[in-house]
């Protein structure tokens, strides 16, 4: 981490040695850095050589990883005391075959590893994530509100295994073999009423991502109190329109939301 993930004064030095440094430089985002619907920087960056790059071509970043050379060359015996992991890539390299990088590149959503509600946030930034988040390679926002939903943190709960208690709740991995069986309901086009049910979640999907950026711009807390009264609301609407899209009945709701823990 301590050659690869640089702050803010590292990069400005490196591009301004070499601006070609600035392709391989991305900012870089944890788990805990993303809420829902709004995701904090953290002034850091990720400088990403990934399998093949041709490292001549970038001076500086050659110059500035060569301090760990001796680190960051893959270990011939395994039980070396310096060196990473055995492997067929070159000292400069990521480690590991990353070939899903062009998803970080474009827009998607992101989310936490670990976490004890929904946290989908919306990245058109070409992040890159660390260990402790994921992301799914769309910027559909009808899945983006569904998956910051009540509904969808109650089939979480039934799905995934409590990863201890913070704060008095539960938290829940989010990895690949419990998101994938969570059912997401799936719009007929042809069908007049889902359409106007997903563009109606995706209209108050857009509302939601424009309050959270208000509400970071906010100047006064008169404005911050109302802008949170906004999204309560709002937030509302998308959890009763999503349980409106599943079918879900007014006692079912009452299970749900007695249940969520």
């Amino acid at each position: 981490n301590g050659a690869f993930i640089i702050d803010a004064e590292t990069k400005r030095r490196l591009i301004a040695k070499d601006k070609r440094s600035a392709e391989l430089i991305h900012p870089l985002l944890g788990g805990e850095d993303i809420r829902r619907y709004i995701f904090h920087e953290t002034g850091l960056w990720l400088i990403f050589t990934r399998r093949g790059v041709e490292i001549d071509s970038y001076p500086a970043i050659r110059e500035h990883l060569a301090q760990w050379k001796e680190d960051l060359t893959p270990k011939r015996d395994k039980n070396a005391k310096r060196g990473r992991k055995p492997g067929r890539y070159e000292w400069y390299e990521i480690q590991d075959d990353v070939a899903y990088y062009k998803v970080f590149d474009g827009r998607k959503i992101i989310f936490p590893d670990i976490c004890k509600g929904p946290r989908f946030s919306l990245d058109s930034g070409g992040h890159y994530l660390a260990n402790t988040a994921y992301c799914l390679g769309t910027d559909d926002l009808y899945l983006l509100g569904v998956l910051n939903s009540r509904l969808f943190w109650f089939a979480i709960g039934n799905i995934s295994i409590p990863f201890g208690i913070r704060a008095g709740e539960y938290r829940y991995r989010l990895i690949y073999q419990y998101m994938e069986k969570v059912p997401i309901r799936v719009i007929d086009p042809s069908n007049t009423g889902d359409k106007s049910r997903r563009d109606g979640l995706v209209h108050l999907v857009e509302q939601m991502l424009a309050l959270h950026q208000q509400a970071v711009g906010a100047r006064t807390p008169q404005e911050q109190t109302a802008l949170t009264r906004q999204i309560a609301a709002t937030d509302t609407q998308i959890d009763r329109l999503v349980y409106d899209l599943y079918g879900i009945t007014e006692d079912e709701i009452k299970i749900i939301e007695g249940g969520i823990r």
